[in-house]
């Protein structure tokens, strides 16, 4: 088995890497011939591509680093796809006139998929290429550049509400059709001084287009990304996964040991509303690091990384027994409640707990001298919620029931 500090390169990574480029490089090329710019012209923006490439890929491997990003928003094959159809969309862009661009579509379509930073990032790319390559004016540029901000915003906000049938979330999807149609007709009139009823006509008929696609489709696609969240939690807990099982032949005990601590802390989370996928995946790898000895908590979260864990999950790895930083979130103070008090019934012999007063006792002076070293302070869990966990804890028992 190989260590986890050692380098892993993805050849099929690296490859939708190389073809991203390459779709950059056509997409960018073929704007340039259909308005005949000149060979110079040319390569300087096949510079922009690289060096736009360049910082996506990077910003995109940090969030995995940092846990800001799950696999799902970092999938390359589901991220060449996304490319593709925003260049279908600039380039039918590029054909309209001046303050037709589909910059709403374009926005939406990203930010079904991606971090609202990385949403903007190719949404000014793709506004760039195309003010560039077939010469929008001054006052398109702005009306492109204040739609993209204004619709990142929109979007994220359509987001938390998309499964809403009320008459708010209407109001919502008329007042982003509004902005998409006022925005434009008004830079128009800023650039002509005067309105075209040709042009207003085709505005709002993209705006109504837009609008119907925020209502259907939106929330369709944003809840395809949440489908793929839940097969890899799946994957993560089916027994035959292979990281569970390099674990289980490192050790039997910790092998148990991890599946005690992920059950119990799904039977918690389910008291105050947490996260039960966060809770067993975190619970069941919880203890990771010591597969790969120290430093462990790196360890883990290097290894959680290299097998593309969800980010809340990473991020309860690196708050390990609070070493590195207090847990942050229910779901990592629950784990951590479980897995101390699992790991102190282990080292305890059968005679001593042979009695459930005794176990009860252990619970409540565990967690009780927790609570009081402020180690949860942080996690967001209310003072009622940690006395339910408490009490659930009593009424299930650590040990697990033959």
């Amino acid at each position: 088995m190989s260590r986890i500090g050692e380098p892993r390169i993805s050849i099929r990574r690296l490859a939708y890497i190389v073809a991203i480029f390459i779709l950059f490089s056509c997409g960018s090329f073929y704007l340039a011939m259909q308005n005949s710019l000149l060979l110079d012209e040319l390569f300087c923006t096949l510079i922009i591509d690289m060096v736009f490439l360049g910082i996506f890929v990077i910003a995109i491997m940090q969030g995995r680093t940092t846990g800001r990003l799950s696999y799902q928003g970092t999938s390359y094959s589901r991220l060449f796809l996304l490319l593709v159809v925003g260049w279908v969309l600039a380039i039918i862009g590029s054909m309209l006139s001046d303050f037709l661009m589909p910059i709403g579509f374009l926005t939406f379509w990203f930010s079904s998929y991606l971090t609202e930073a990385l949403t903007l990032e190719a949404g000014l790319y793709f506004v760039t290429m195309v003010c560039l390559l077939c010469g929008r004016g001054t006052y398109s540029i702005y009306n492109y550049c204040l739609l993209l901000a204004l619709n990142v915003l929109l979007a994220g906000y359509l987001r938390e509400i998309r499964h809403q049938k009320t008459l708010s979330k209407a109001l919502f999807v008329c007042m982003i059709g509004m902005v998409n149609a006022f925005l434009p007709i008004v830079f128009y009139y800023f650039n002509f001084g005067k309105l075209d009823n040709v042009i207003v006509e085709e505005v709002c008929l993209e705006a109504v287009l837009l609008m119907l696609f925020a209502w259907f489709l939106y929330p369709k696609l944003t809840d395809f990304q949440e489908q793929e969240r839940q097969v890899s939690y799946d994957l993560l807990l089916e027994d035959d996964y292979p990281l569970l099982q390099d674990l289980k032949r490192y050790s039997e005990a910790e092998y148990w040991h991890a599946k005690r601590v992920s059950e119990l802390s799904v039977v918690c989370g389910r008291e105050i509303g947490a996260d039960e996928n966060t809770l067993a995946a975190a619970g069941l790898y919880y203890r990771l690091g010591k597969m790969e000895g120290a430093p462990e908590i790196d360890n883990a979260v290097r290894l959680a990384i290299n097998r593309c864990f969800p980010p809340e999950v990473i991020a309860i790895l690196e708050e390990f027994e609070g070493e590195k930083r207090l847990p942050q979130s229910p779901e990592s103070a629950i784990v951590h409640m479980v897995n101390a008090l699992v790991t102190r019934i282990e080292l305890m012999d059968s005679d001593t707990m042979q009695s459930s007063w005794n176990e009860d006792m252990l619970i409540y002076q565990t967690l009780n001298e927790f609570s009081n070293t402020g180690i949860y302070d942080e996690s967001k869990i209310s003072m009622n919620q940690f006395l339910k966990i408490r009490e659930k804890l009593v009424q299930t028992g650590l040990r697990k029931k033959e």
